[in-house]
């Protein structure tokens, strides 16, 4: 018996989706809508989360490898598919990319001028980096890069940059400062005759924030999902007296009792006995531990909900199992589900929750959860 279930919420989906396209049509109405969905779609399912995007009538899907491409494509026949990261060994791989609804950006002349000798070529964006430091280039190299691919008559269907740190700060100078960069350098395609590209930079935080950065496409990920960027992106949006995002959480992550037992004062608990009762305490062992993606920073540090109560992690996060005190809750029996992530009558844990207690970020707490467990689709 599977120890977890992940609940996908479908009308909250459309209504994260239906945010970004209010945003979206007060600059222009005719961007197109990229629902990013690497990484098994931030955890939530790959193919789980593509069906409830086509069912809401996104454009396209943004992936980091050909491998995740191919796993779309195997049910999705047509939709285009945006390949954000690098592809190693690009050209000894001409039979995978002969998909001309393959987006595929790249940051080298010379994958540039590989796809553009396929006889099924896909559409080609080019990379710039704008102050990220990461894919892409700029300066002299981005110069040598255009000037022999026009030289040479390359095609080029898109141009896009990616911003360093518009959900750090409540302060933007560095994001706007790479959005006139990514201008300059379009002026510069322009004069090497590049022109009517499809221009894209804004993922979710910038999306929210910047009208001037939506162009002709926006990369919707994390709040894809119903999770905010980061509290600087909310505060962000309030000190621009802009209206706050609705937006609401996707995931729900679910467990069991599989075990309950009352220790007596003094008992220690775990691992390292890092947790010793200081009162007769009734014990709930959860089959989640970090193999199936619960940080183990939550040890000692973290609640889950039971019956509407929140319980207290107690000890180390194991392996596979969480230890919580459920001492306080009342008609508690085996069996009763535990909520991780998600709401249990009038109480709710929410992935920043997790996130704040284990002092990492929303993405990697949702990207983490164990993929074998199934995504259940709901209403």
């Amino acid at each position: 018996m599977l120890s977890a279930n992940v609940e996908l919420s479908r009308k909250n989906i459309d209504h994260n989706i239906n945010v970004f396209r209010k945003l979206i049509n007060q600059s222009n109405p005719s961007s197109l809508f990229c629902a990013v969905v690497k990484s098994n779609a931030y955890g939530h399912g790959l193919l789980e989360i593509t069906k409830l995007c086509l069912e809401s009538k996104v454009n396209l899907f943004g992936v980091n490898s050909l491998e995740e491409a191919h796993t779309i494509r195997a049910i999705h026949p047509s939709i285009p598919i945006l390949i954000m990261g690098d592809i190693p060994k690009l050209s000894e791989r001409s039979d995978e990319i002969q998909d001309e609804n393959f987006w595929i950006m790249i940051s080298r002349f010379e994958e540039w001028q590989f796809l553009s000798k396929q006889s099924t070529r896909p559409k080609i964006h080019l990379k710039i980096d704008t102050g990220m430091g990461r894919l892409g280039t700029f300066g002299v190299k981005w110069e040598e890069i255009v000037s022999n691919a026009a030289k040479h008559k390359l095609p080029l269907d898109g141009v896009a940059t990616h911003f360093a740190s518009t959900e750090d700060f409540t302060e933007h100078s560095y994001s706007k400062m790479q959005l006139a960069k990514f201008n300059e350098y379009l002026s510069k395609l322009e004069s090497y005759g590049y022109v009517n590209l499809i221009r894209h930079c804004a993922a979710s935080a910038s999306a929210l924030l910047f009208d001037e950065a939506r162009m002709d496409m926006v990369r919707v990920g994390i709040s894809l999902y119903g999770l905010w960027p980061s509290i600087e992106t909310k505060l962000s949006m309030n000190i621009l007296k802009r209206p706050e995002a609705d937006l609401k959480p996707v995931l729900s992550w679910k467990s069991q009792l599989q075990h309950i037992q009352e220790l007596p004062t003094g008992s220690f608990i775990g691992y390292g006995s890092t947790y010793k009762t200081t009162s007769p305490t009734k014990v709930g062992v959860v089959p989640m531990g970090y193999y199936e993606g619960l940080d183990r920073k939550l040890s000692n540090n973290g609640y889950m909900l039971v019956l509407g109560e929140r319980a207290k992690i107690l000890g180390r996060v194991c392996m596979n199992m969480t230890m919580i005190d459920i001492t306080h809750i009342k008609d508690v029996k085996l069996g009763d589900e535990v909520v991780i992530i998600g709401d249990s009558m009038n109480e709710r844990i929410s992935a920043d929750d997790l996130s704040q207690w284990a002092h990492t970020i929303n993405y990697e707490t949702v990207t983490k959860i164990l993929p074998h467990f199934p995504r259940k689709i709901v209403d």
